[in-house]
């Protein structure tokens, strides 16, 4: 989006300007590089001015300190989750299960990058939290919908109860998204993730195990209505 002489920046001082605009975006993108690779806790604004060959009075001028050059990084970040998700699931050429698949794919890669701001949890606690509660919501909107459609175009087995399925799903992975519960697990964010989905399509069963339940199934005596078996 072209930004125009008159528009603002919340914090700037007075009009910016398409060159504004440029060196925002280039703080910003470097920003991110540097808490990737070092933690957001361990950079500090004087070393991201270094790194962009900028005085600190330059970059002062477009961010008062370091969370709210965090907080303009979450803002475009979650703004591009959301646009690929959408595209994802407007896509004519994907079913249902290229679909789901493509959104786990992504959304399992875009966790793995969000784990290694694990320090935020210590440094800055409400917008890691904000950070999770984002995801924990886009997680299970996207994941609601897609099974929706799955149950609609015949590909989700219509011989169990739609609203369980999908309360067990979200269920799931909205105790995993939790970050007290991701510190106990010895995965990322996306692998967890990957996981739950995993169970859900292909379940726990061995191939022997499936034959083994599936034989007890049929032998199990019938209910006639009042908990009481025909047997």
């Amino acid at each position: 989006m072209s930004i125009e002489e008159n528009d603002k920046i919340p914090g700037f001082p007075g009009k910016i300007t398409s060159d504004d605009k440029e060196k925002r975006e280039k703080i910003v993108m470097k920003a991110e590089e540097m808490f990737l690779q070092h933690g957001y806790s361990k950079v500090t604004m004087e070393e991201i001015a270094s790194n962009l060959g900028m005085s600190k009075k330059t970059l002062y001028k477009f961010f008062g300190n370091k969370k709210e050059v965090l907080r303009s990084l979450m803002t475009e970040r979650q703004c591009e989750i959301m646009a690929r998700i959408d595209e994802i699931w407007k896509s004519d050429n994907l079913g249902f299960i290229g679909k789901y698949r493509a959104m786990v794919d992504y959304i399992s890669e875009r966790s793995s990058r969000i784990h290694k701001f694990e320090d935020l949890q210590k440094s800055e606690p409400e917008l890691w939290k904000e950070m999770h509660d984002f995801k924990k919501g886009m997680i299970l909107e996207k994941a609601r919908e897609c099974f929706d459609a799955g149950f609609e175009s015949g590909i989700l087995r219509k011989d169990i109860d739609r609203s369980i399925v999908v309360m067990a799903y979200l269920n799931a992975v909205e105790s995993i998204v939790n970050p007290e519960v991701l510190a106990e697990l010895p995965c990322t964010g996306g692998q967890a993730f990957e996981a739950i989905s995993k169970i859900i399509f292909e379940g726990i069963l061995s191939e022997e195990g499936r034959r083994k339940f599936l034989s007890y199934e049929a032998e199990k005596p019938q209910s006639n209505g009042n908990g009481l078996s025909n047997g």
